[in-house]
């Protein structure tokens, strides 16, 4: 569980840079529009996922996210487990690099923690970046890696808002450098050699911002043989407001990252 949720991270992290993560030339549409909308303060966001596996019956994931401008964010998940009736709901909160998912359906965790927590700095330590926040705003981070094989799919309108319609692609090269950020250099060779470019839809407003986005990633599995496809689609909407984002308390968290380290470097 620890390690997917490292791998996750690694998907939805940036680079910590703070600007494009492609070549430093002109950004195409996709890219400009990713970078503006995060560099916007404070927002919302609904997330609708879904995880596949060749072979099993896919798991859907649904909530919202609310950030501000000052890399915090918090989301609540409700998950799916394929062949139940009865779904449970994940509470993620970051902080920087730091991610806290907290769930019922965790069970008990040491010491009566409430949270469990993953320091993506770790990743530091081996001379990598450090990996940037891993939600809405490191996806939109990703997007400005997009190539620039993007088309224009016409006109749609997203909450009633009137956008344009573009795909687009992000290479493996990219996804594998932030799995080898994370220190997990297997995985990421396993990625160049079974993985796929991620596929890459953007409606993007008149006024350059993103109002909806759809990624779709497809990774190796941390253990085994084979592969996981995660469906993710997300709508942008209440630029600009200032939202309270509490981070959990030491006293109720389990600190995980060290057993991340442990997993990621076996790999």
């Amino acid at each position: 569980m620890v390690v997917a949720f490292v791998v996750l991270a690694s998907q939805w992290g940036g680079d910590g840079g703070g600007g494009p993560l492609g070549d430093g030339g002109p950004l195409n549409a996709i890219a400009q529009a990713a970078e503006k909308t995060r560099h916007r303060p404070g927002g919302r966001a609904s997330v609708r996922m879904v995880a596949s596996e060749p072979g099993s019956k896919p798991i859907p994931m649904w909530g919202q996210v609310v950030y501000d401008d000052e890399e915090h964010s918090r989301a609540v998940l409700t998950v799916l487990p394929p062949g139940s009736d009865e779904s449970f709901q994940m509470n993620m909160v970051t902080d920087g690099t730091t991610m806290y998912v907290g769930s019922r359906r965790f069970g008990s965790l040491p010491e009566g923690a409430k949270w469990m927590k993953l320091d993506l700095e770790f990743a530091q330590e081996a001379g990598s970046p450090v990996p940037g926040n891993p939600d809405a705003m490191g996806e939109l981070e990703l997007l400005e890696a997009v190539s620039d094989d993007i088309k224009s799919l016409g006109k749609e309108k997203v909450r009633g808002v009137e956008t344009t319609h573009y795909s687009g692609t992000v290479p493996i090269a990219t996804q594998a450098d932030r799995m080898r950020d994370l220190g997990a250099e297997e995985l990421a060779e396993r990625f160049e050699e079974e993985g796929s470019p991620s596929a890459v839809e953007a409606w993007i407003d008149d006024q350059g911002l993103l109002r909806q986005m759809r990624i779709v990633h497809t990774i190796p599995e941390v253990k085994g043989d084979g592969t996981t496809t995660l469906d993710m689609r997300m709508d942008f909407f209440d630029f600009g407001i200032e939202p309270v984002i509490d981070v959990p308390d030491d006293d109720e968290v389990f600190d995980a990252t060290s057993l991340a380290e442990e997993e990621l470097e076996d790999s």
